[in-house]
């Protein structure tokens, strides 16, 4: 958006006393309160749904963005007959650090205790499944599967090669059949059973909950941009955020085991949700980032540092299967 744009809060019932640039958006000092606006172009139907769970959220103690609707009471602002735009409210606080484990574990309690006041909230309708739902994950993880054989047969048929193509040539085959193996493991795991009730009990998640969207401030945590919002099962939330912090920390098997134990004390884990993580955890998906990174890119130029993510995901192959196996099943083998 630009500043021109800007001239859409003269829908909103508060006064601008100064604007600033932020990432994709501005930031707003207003009679309000800080607030924010940026361009939105998703369905109006699911932001409304997500100011309903954001004030579900607040009324439960949790500090999150809520949306400012204008003064016809519309969460998306129509300008220009086309551009749409969105203000909330802009939290104080940094960024969770992904070095403190004091931080870390808070936001694993603050992540159970958001999932337990998400589960059954409000009345899911049919409507609700059908245009809230996050993808199913067996389908997803085919679909990432057939991408890996797909660039590993297009790599090999080019006469030259770059460092990054030939590194991924030289371990693609093991970990595309551990690839198939997390697949073929998931559609005889508890998944679909664990997804059935979720849709028909109403277990939303954040969808995006990594240390960038949670603040730390002089108070309590905040939690920011639930875009990403869906029905879903919720050990879907702990194992991004598992699976984000641990490839920060190599896999510390000890910080692992106290990220889930700080879980657990504020909603513990059933079996079956334990073997879904399990199996999630042991999907190489920072492989597939990195090969669908390189293929829908430039392929003539290859950045260092994608070629030192590469190097680190081999290394950290082996600790991340073992944390998968040790802490959930204590089974090594």
């Amino acid at each position: 958006m630009n500043e021109r744009d800007l001239q859409v809060l003269e829908q909103y019932p508060f006064t601008v006393n100064g604007s600033w640039r932020t990432r994709g958006a501005f930031l707003l000092d207003t009679s309000a309160g800080r607030l924010l606006i940026r361009e939105f172009s998703g369905s109006v139907y699911k932001l409304q749904k997500e100011q309903e769970l954001l004030e579900h959220l607040k009324g439960c103690g949790y500090l999150v963005d809520r949306m400012e609707p204008d003064q016809e009471g519309r969460l998306a602002t129509v300008y220009r007959e086309y551009d749409q735009f969105v203000v909330k409210e802009s939290l104080d606080g940094r960024e969770c650090d992904t070095r403190s484990e004091s931080e870390i574990l808070k936001a694993a309690s603050l992540l159970a205790g958001m999932h337990r006041d998400l589960r059954g909230f409000c009345e899911v309708t049919e409507e609700d499944r059908l245009r809230l739902s996050a993808p199913h994950v067996i389908e997803e993880l085919g679909r990432h599967n057939r991408e890996l054989r797909k660039i590993y047969t297009f790599i090999r048929k080019k006469n030259k090669k770059n460092v990054f193509e030939t590194a991924y040539l030289s371990c693609c085959t093991s970990v595309l059949k551990e690839a198939q193996e997390i697949e073929c493991r998931l559609k005889s795991s508890s998944y679909e059973k664990l997804r059935e009730q979720a849709l028909r009990e109403g277990h939303f998640c954040h969808g995006e909950y990594i240390h960038h969207n949670i603040l730390v401030g002089s108070g309590q945590m905040a939690v920011i941009n639930f875009e990403k919002f869906a029905l879903d099962v919720q050990v879907n939330d702990l194992y991004l955020f598992l699976r984000k912090i641990l490839e920060k920390q190599d896999y510390d098997l000890r910080l692992g085991s106290r990220i889930l134990k700080a879980y657990e004390q504020v909603r513990p884990l059933c079996r079956e949700e334990k073997e879904y993580l399990s199996l999630r955890m042991q999907y190489p998906e920072k492989f597939w980032k990195l090969a669908n990174y390189y293929y829908n890119t430039n392929k003539a130029w290859i950045p260092g540092k994608h070629m030192d993510k590469l190097e680190k995901f081999l290394a950290q192959r082996e600790k991340r299967v073992s944390f998968s196996r040790k802490i959930l099943y204590n089974n090594p083998n």
